[in-house]
C-alpha cells in the first residue's frame, strides 16, 4: 500500500499508524501509534453492495447473532467506509486475535455449522423484506449457467487456433457437459416441492475456513462481500464441497457433517434431494470457464489449466461422494 493511500486511513479513520503488514491481496493489519491494533480490507466490491453488506450488519447487530461479528469503525463522518478517487473502497475493523476453522476438526466442523445456522435463522426477518429482488429460482441459475457454457464452446470452435486451454476445456466438457442438462432435469422436479417446505435466508455464500474466527471470545464470521439472499442449502453445499476437499474426499468425515447438519434440524422435506442436486451441478467448471473467455482474468494459460485441472477433479470427487452416501445420482431422476 502506497504512502497516499495509507494517508487516506489515517485522514479518514483519525489515526496514526505506526505499523502495516499485508495479510493478504487486499487486506491488511494496522496498528496504531497508540498501540490499537486493526483489519483493513481494501475492496472493489461496487458501492451497491457494499451498503447491502452494512445492512445486513445493522441488522444482524440487532439480533442475537452479534457476538458472531466484529464490528467495523466508523469514519470520520460517521460512515462505515470511505472510497478513494479509484472508487476502491476501504473498510477498518478491530483486530481479532485467534486462528482460522479448521475442517479436520469436528468441534470445529460443529461449531462452524452452528455459526451458519445461527446466522440464517438471525436473518429470516431481513430476507423476507428483500427476497423478490435479490433471488433467482435454481432453475434459473443452471439453465443460465449452461448457456453460457455453450456460449463458451461456441467461442472456441469460432477459432481458427485452438489454446491449449481450448482443448483441454472442450475435453472436461465431453465428459462432464451431461451434467449440467441432468442438473436442469431433476431440479425441475424438486424446486416447487423445495420452496414449500423451506424459507429464504441470508447466505454468507462463501463458508471457506479462513472466513471462520477461533478466538478466546467466540467464533468470529467475517467477510460478507458475496453475501446474498437464498436458501440455507446454498450455503451447506458450499461448506460440504471445502470439507471434502480438507478431508481427501473421505466419506466418513462427509457423514459427520451430515450428522451435524441433521443434529441441528437443517434437512427438512426435499432438502436433501436440492443439496445432492446442487452438488452434482459443474458449478467449478462452468466458473473457470467464465473466468477464462467472460471475464478474462489476468492470469496465466499455465494457471487455468491448473485451476481446469482443479475443477474436474472436484467433479469426479462430488460425484464419488453422492454415489457412496446417496446412492448415486440416478435416484433423484
Amino acid at each position: 500500500m502506497g504512502t497516499a493511500e495509507l494517508k487516506l486511513v489515517e485522514k479518514n479513520y483519525s489515526i496514526r499508524i505506526e505499523r502495516i503488514k499485508q495479510i493478504k491481496s487486499n487486506a491488511y493489519f494496522v496498528k496504531t501509534k497508540d498501540g490499537k491494533r486493526y483489519f483493513l480490507k481494501v475492496s472493489r466490491v461496487d458501492k451497491e453492495h457494499v451498503d447491502f453488506i452494512i445492512k445486513i450488519f445493522s441488522h444482524l447487530k440487532n439480533t442475537s447473532f452479534k457476538s458472531h461479528l466484529i464490528d467495523f469503525q466508523k469514519t470520520i463522518d460517521g460512515g462505515f467506509y470511505f472510497l478513494d478517487e479509484h472508487k476502491k473502497i476501504y473498510l477498518l475493523c478491530k483486530w481479532i486475535d485467534g486462528r482460522s476453522a479448521d475442517f479436520r476438526n469436528v468441534f470445529d466442523l460443529r461449531r462452524v455449522v452452528s455459526v451458519l445456522y445461527h446466522l440464517h435463522l438471525a436473518s429470516l426477518s431481513f430476507a423476507e423484506k428483500i427476497e423478490s429482488s435479490f433471488h433467482s429460482s435454481y432453475q434459473e441459475v443452471f439453465r443460465r449457467k449452461y448457456s453460457q457454457v455453450i456460449q463458451m464452446k461456441n467461442i472456441i470452435h469460432q477459432k481458427d487456433d485452438f489454446s491449449c486451454f481450448d482443448k483441454a476445456f472442450l475435453k472436461v466438457l465431453r465428459r462432464f457437459e451431461d451434467r449440467f442438462v441432468e442438473s436442469i432435469h431433476m431440479i425441475k422436479k424438486v424446486e416447487d416441492y423445495f420452496k414449500e417446505e423451506n424459507q429464504r435466508v441470508l447466505i454468507h455464500h462463501d463458508p471457506a475456513h479462513h472466513n471462520f474466527i477461533f478466538s478466546e471470545t467466540g467464533v468470529y464470521l467475517i467477510d460478507f462481500d458475496y453475501a446474498m439472499v437464498d436458501y440455507s442449502v446454498h450455503d451447506f453445499v458450499n461448506l460440504g464441497v471445502r470439507v471434502l476437499k480438507t478431508n481427501d474426499w473421505d466419506t466418513n468425515v462427509f457423514r459427520i457433517y451430515l450428522k451435524c447438519l441433521d443434529d441441528k434440524n437443517i434437512i427438512k422435506k426435499f432438502w436433501l434431494q436440492t443439496f445432492w442436486i446442487l452438488m452434482y451441478f459443474p458449478q467449478e467448471i462452468w466458473q473457470v470457464g467464465l473466468q477464462y473467455y467472460f471475464e478474462k482474468q489476468p492470469w496465466t494459460e499455465d494457471y487455468f489449466l491448473k485451476r481446469l485441472k482443479g475443477a474436474e477433479r472436484i467433479q469426479a470427487g462430488k460425484e464419488m461422494i453422492i454415489k457412496k452416501i446417496a446412492g448415486g445420482i440416478s435416484k433423484w431422476h
